[in-house]
C-alpha cells in the first residue's frame, strides 16, 4: 500500500512516530478530546469533511477513509494514554521512594 493515495495515513504514521511525548503533554494539560482534535487538525482531513453532507451522501471511499482515520487516531490515543500512565506510575514511585519529606516538598512547591 502506498501512501501517495492515502496521505492521511502517512500523516498519522508520522504523528505516531514523532509526536507521542507532545501529545502526552496535551493530555495532561487539556485532556483526551484535545488530542483527538489536534490529530484531526494535523492531518488536515477535516477540511474536506462536512458531517451534514457526509451523513447521507458520503461515497464508499470517503466512508472507508473516515473509518481508517478514526481507527488510527484511537490507536494513537491509546498509545498516549499508556505512555501517560507509565509516566504517572514512575513519578508516583519516585515520590514514594523519597519518603514523607519528598512527598511534602513536591506538594508544597
Amino acid at each position: 500500500m502506498t501512501h501517495g493515495s492515502r496521505p492521511h495515513l502517512k500523516t498519522l504514521e508520522e504523528i505516531e512516530r514523532d509526536c507521542i511525548p507532545g501529545l502526552v503533554e496535551v493530555l495532561r494539560e487539556e485532556g483526551v478530546e484535545a488530542i483527538r482534535y489536534a490529530m484531526w487538525d494535523m492531518t488536515g482531513w477535516h477540511r474536506d469533511y462536512d458531517p451534514c453532507v457526509w451523513r447521507s451522501r458520503a461515497t464508499e471511499e470517503q466512508k472507508r477513509i473516515g473509518w481508517e482515520m478514526a481507527v488510527r487516531i484511537e490507536k494513537i490515543i491509546v498509545t498516549v494514554l499508556h505512555e501517560a500512565h507509565k509516566r504517572q506510575v514512575e513519578e508516583t514511585m519516585e515520590t514514594l521512594g523519597e519518603g514523607p519529606e519528598g512527598f511534602y516538598e513536591s506538594r508544597l512547591d
